[in-house]
């Protein structure tokens, strides 16, 4: 029995030792059994280390390597060049979706219009889009549901005033790149020449819905109706 009294009283006293002081100013550093990574194995931006034998922190890249997702430019954004897998949203047409002060139609002349860069625009696509905007291009992705409160509001890419006549291919490059609404930019995610081959993959998308509404209206009884007799 005494023993249990006894371990019952050294529990009472680690425990307030351990949770008992907590919320108090101490001069002496506090006995810490947990740091929740206060401090660790690292080295902040810019500052010296003396793991290295040249005393700086910040290391180069190996070289002949560079970051995956980005190209060594020839020349400068300012010099008009394009990098076609890098992320910058200055300079050209192709970077910034921009001719002047207006928004540009078509895709820029750094991107072919062909099979490759469709497939890839779908799979861009799927990745990044399909959750909100769904595969059709219609908005009811799987996230819409889940909206406070109700549904989210989510583009119908379909809707009239999206097309690529009244909605230009330059202002879907600068949506998807700097967001609007609800929608997050997607500039630091996406490379620009990626961001092209969406908006191509969306027309295609665009194209192959009106194509097939015109073939429903083509194959109604009225339509049929309509049509002279042969006899």
């Amino acid at each position: 029995m005494r023993y249990i009294i006894l371990a019952t009283i050294l529990g009472g006293l680690l425990i307030v030792g351990m949770f008992g002081s907590r919320g108090h100013k101490f001069n002496e550093t506090p006995v810490e059994i947990f740091n929740d990574m206060d401090r660790q194995a690292r080295v902040n931006a810019q500052s010296s280390s003396d793991f290295f034998s040249d005393g700086l922190g910040s290391r180069e890249p190996v070289e002949g390597t560079f970051p995956i997702g980005f190209s060594i430019p020839d020349k400068p954004f300012s010099e008009g060049d394009a990098v076609e897998d890098g992320f910058s949203l200055v300079g050209t047409y192709f970077n910034s979706g921009r001719i002047g002060d207006y928004y540009g139609d078509g895709l820029p002349k750094e991107v072919k219009l062909d099979k490759n860069l469709l497939e890839r625009g779908k799979q861009r696509y799927g990745i990044y889009c399909a959750v909100c905007h769904a595969e059709s291009g219609d908005g009811n992705g799987v996230v819409r549901p889940f909206g406070n409160g109700g549904q989210i509001p989510i583009a119908n890419l379909h809707e009239a005033r999206f097309a690529d006549t009244s909605y230009p291919d330059g202002e879907v490059f600068s949506v998807i790149t700097m967001g609007k609404g609800l929608m997050g930019g997607y500039g630091g995610s996406i490379p620009a020449k990626d961001r092209w081959a969406i908006i191509a993959y969306v027309r295609a998308l665009q194209k192959a819905k009106l194509d097939s509404e015109k073939t429903v209206e083509g194959n109604s009884p009225a339509s049929t109706e309509d049509k002279p007799s042969e006899n």
